[in-house]
């Protein structure tokens, strides 16, 4: 969800789009900007290019992944640490189901037995796919970045809490008799 947030915010501020949450217990879709009408977005994260998962609920098998049908694209954002390297690219629906009838069975990963039961997703070969397609419509960008030295910034994070808490103790320590 702060990934989601953070997302959002940034399509707001960098681009002055109005971009609304789905709402709570929503599957299909995670937010939807309004760019000449409302169009819903699936946000997918990763570490590295790796399987996307596109199916959550269920018993997977290779007969329920040949049957989904994606409904909206998806905004892919995948990082490198080895290269320090962050890209974020549009799935189209079109380009999904393309690949879906082309890489036939090929573009799904159904998890063995043993491990998560539920869902289903796709290959991060058939990803990587999907990434050339986005790069061929314009629709993939990627930034290199300098790691942020998380230690150097938790104090500060949690102390800042503690004066907002501090603060809120100190206005009802006011209030009461």
């Amino acid at each position: 969800m702060r990934r989601q947030s953070v997302i959002q915010e940034m399509l707001r501020e960098e681009f002055g789009l109005e971009v609304s949450p789905a709402p709570s217990m929503e599957r299909g879709w995670d937010f939807s900007i309004f760019i000449g009408g409302w169009r819903r977005y699936s946000l997918k994260t990763t570490g590295k290019i790796n399987t996307i998962k596109v199916a959550w609920n269920g018993f997977p098998s290779i007969e329920r992944a040949r049957r989904f049908q994606f409904k909206h694209p998806i905004l892919y954002i995948t990082g490198s640490r080895r290269e320090r390297r962050i890209s974020v690219c549009v799935f189209e629906v079109e380009d999904l189901e393309e690949l879906k009838r082309e890489a036939g069975d090929e573009m799904w990963w159904i998890p063995r037995r043993g491990t998560n039961p539920r869902g289903f997703g796709i290959r991060s070969k058939a990803v990587r796919e999907l990434i050339e397609k986005a790069k061929r419509k314009g629709n993939f960008a990627t930034v290199r970045y300098q790691p942020i030295n998380i230690d150097g910034i938790r104090g500060k994070y949690w102390k800042e809490w503690y004066d907002v808490l501090k603060r809120l103790a100190l206005e009802f320590k006011k209030g009461t008799p």
